[in-house]
């Protein structure tokens, strides 16, 4: 079964064309705010270099957020498109649970983070389990509690109070530190690593790149299990809306009343 994964969450954006036991191609870049062009570019070089044609592709995987609003956007419009022309399977995928897979061998939990703009974070906790078949190892995630937005000071107490006593119910040491990976600022590292001294480590950031492949590892695990989504109804993981602003020029156009000619 041939695979397209598709992520431009953030500024970091990756695509990747791969079967069950064959990666074919894989480019992982730096987008900027250029995801509409510059990932169908990627795309098309991709499945050029690879002799494969985009009515080939048997499924779709999309990362579907959190993460900027124009970016998530593009990949999962894209997504549904091509599964909805093609008639294929599509799986959609939390940005965050892609962030924390790249971990997956972790004995602890994962804690993925993203800036969301507010001196904010999104995060999203994750344990991963193994299991064997015929030889082969694989690591299922599993989410603790739901995907947050939180100021970077309030972290330290959300992992307390809402995620260990999850922890503790799974049997995992406690005393098993996070491994905290993502895309975060430098400011929000030095304030994280104050207030979870002792708690938590974090990944290196070349490691914690989000790639597509791993997009597409969780995919097929879902495939098999028949956890699939429609393309008529798959929306991004915004978690909480856009901050919009208006500009003062248009506001006749509005609602405000323009001022009397009289």
């Amino acid at each position: 079964m041939l695979l397209l994964a598709l992520d431009t969450s953030t500024r970091h954006a990756s695509v990747a064309l791969c079967s069950e036991e064959r990666l074919y191609g894989e480019h992982t870049w730096q987008a900027g705010n250029n995801h509409s062009v510059e990932m169908l570019e990627h795309v098309q070089h991709l499945c050029t270099e690879s002799g494969v044609a985009l009515s080939a592709l048997e499924g779709l995987a999309v990362a579907i957020g959190p993460g900027s609003f124009n970016g998530v956007r593009v990949a999962v419009a894209t997504a549904k498109t091509l599964a909805f022309a093609l008639g294929k399977p599509l799986v959609g995928i939390s940005t965050l649970e892609v962030s924390a897979a790249q971990h997956q061998l972790w004995p602890g939990p994962v804690c993925a983070l993203l800036e969301a703009g507010r001196t904010d974070l999104y995060a999203g906790c994750y344990l991963f389990e193994s299991q064997t078949n015929q030889g082969v190892i694989t690591y299922s995630p599993r989410l603790l509690g739901d995907c947050q937005v939180l100021p970077v000071r309030e972290l330290a107490h959300y992992l307390q109070a809402e995620i260990k006593p999850l922890l503790n119910s799974t049997g995992v040491i406690s005393t098993t530190p996070y491994l905290l990976c993502g895309e975060i600022s430098e400011s929000s590292r030095l304030e994280l690593a104050t207030s979870l001294a002792g708690q938590a480590l974090f990944a290196p950031t070349i490691p914690s790149a989000r790639r597509a492949s791993t997009l597409a590892s969780l995919a097929w695990l879902r495939i098999e299990e028949q956890r699939l989504d429609d393309p008529l109804t798959l929306e991004p993981l915004y978690l909480r809306r856009p901050n919009i602003t208006t500009s003062t020029r248009k506001q006749p156009l509005l609602g405000k009343q323009p001022a009397s000619l009289n």
